[in-house]
């Protein structure tokens, strides 16, 4: 290990990766990361062993700081035991590291009986991208809970932002509910406390990205056309947008997380639905169509209709239809739109054909208003209004997806961003 006289100048400077010491307070070391972020930790004996103890980093603990700290951690008997001292002293010891906080926060959210487990597990622990891996890829080994500030969360923000803009403020919730449950459990009073080193949340810095207004945009005729012929049959995500449409537009959740075993006997049939109920749907002319397709070409090992292609036990995610359709405006030239725009664009250009807006709003699952329960109680009459959305839908889309006419040119996308009224 290198030991120098440490410096305000030397530690502005960029700074190969590594442990540096300083010459001036025995004990005291700088970290420079992957990244060239500079960690100040104190390292001494306790109990015989060697312990390393966090102090801070650089600049918002400033070298002065760093070596009054450092100085008064090596000279105590003994180190901080409880949230109050180590507060004072800016020392973590025996704080578990990223993956173990991770783990117990997942395993609790599970116990809890949470249905998103699984998107929250990809991605804060098993995702390609997800949380944990990054901060090991950073800090070239797997860090202590306690040493993840708040540039290292802005930088895995921002690394999902170059690739899918609409998936961060998903991150930037889970990542923030689970530094919140691990701040709260330090001060847990009925004997379940658990020590991560953490007492504040630093997602709650980050700013919130703005979410897209309701109603704001919709594909016209010509874009779902062109979307249509565009997405390929052979990739799984692209299968599952022609499912989203084919269908109606049902929930982007409802269609990638569905079981194979939910699509049976001429209908779609979800337990459970974002608001709670469950959810039973015929299933249209052309969703049918889709649906061999996809039975033929999923994974025979996997409940899912649409799993993930390295772990077949989890469904494929949403951020990984968020990334094709990034890919698909990229090629298509088309105005930005989202997954979920696609529910709205069937929507809109059903009510615009005439679709009764109250069966409309039972097929999207928004909820059956009094008048529509009481005017349709009898479950038979119930289902067939269903069966009537879905010629409906087949018949838009027949329209829809016929092939321009040959007189008018060829069919380009709208440009312009329409409102729904």
């Amino acid at each position: 290990m290198t030991r120098l006289r440490l410096t305000d100048t030397w530690l502005k400077a960029n700074q190969a990766q590594g442990d540096y010491a300083d010459a001036i307070v025995p004990g005291l070391q700088v970290r420079v990361l992957k990244s060239g972020a500079k960690n100040f930790s104190v390292v001494r004996k306790l109990s015989g062993k060697t312990v390393r103890v966090r102090i801070g980093r650089y600049p918002a603990v400033s070298l002065g700081e760093a070596r009054r700290r450092a100085d008064h951690i090596v000279t105590r008997e003994t180190l901080p035991v409880n949230a109050a001292d180590r507060g004072r002293v800016a020392a973590d010891v025996t704080a578990a590291s990223l993956q173990t906080f991770i783990l117990d926060y997942l395993e609790d959210y599970r116990e809890r009986g949470r249905k998103s487990h699984e998107r929250v597990q990809n991605a804060l622990l098993s995702g390609k991208h997800a949380l944990v891996p990054f901060m090991v890829e950073r800090y070239g080994a797997m860090p202590k809970a306690s040493e993840i500030g708040i540039e290292d969360l802005q930088a895995w923000l921002a690394d999902t932002w170059k690739r899918s803009p609409g998936y961060v403020i998903h991150l930037r919730s889970y990542a923030s509910t689970a530094w919140k449950w691990a701040a709260k459990h330090l001060y847990d009073y009925r004997g379940r406390s658990r020590d991560y080193g953490i007492t504040t949340n630093p997602v709650e810095s980050l700013p919130i990205p703005a979410r897209g207004r309701p109603g704001d945009r919709f594909l016209s005729r010509d874009e779902l056309r062109l979307l249509w012929n565009a997405l390929d049959d052979h990739h799984p995500t692209h299968r599952a947008l022609k499912l989203l449409i084919s269908m109606g537009g049902i929930r982007v959740q409802e269609a990638v997380s569905s079981r194979a075993e939910d699509w049976r006997d001429g209908w779609l049939t979800l337990p459970e639905t974002k608001n709670g109920r469950a959810h039973r749907l015929p299933i249209t002319r052309h969703a049918s169509a889709v649906l061999a397709m996809c039975d033929a070409k999923r994974d025979p090992e996997s409940p899912y209709l649409f799993s993930q292609p390295l772990d077949p036990s989890q469904a494929t995610t949403i951020a990984a239809m968020s990334k094709a359709v990034t890919r698909l405006q990229a090629r298509l030239k088309l105005p930005p739109w989202t997954p979920r725009d696609l529910r709205r664009t069937m929507k809109t250009h059903l009510a615009e054909a005439g679709v009764d807006e109250h069966w409309l709003d039972v097929w999207h699952n928004h909820g059956q208003t009094a008048g529509v329960a009481r005017k349709h109680y009898i479950r038979a009459e119930y289902e067939q209004l269903k069966r009537d959305v879905a010629r409906q839908i087949d018949a838009l889309l027949d329209e829809v997806l016929a092939p321009a006419p040959r007189d008018d040119g060829l069919a380009r996308p709208s440009n312009v961003i329409r409102l729904v009224r």
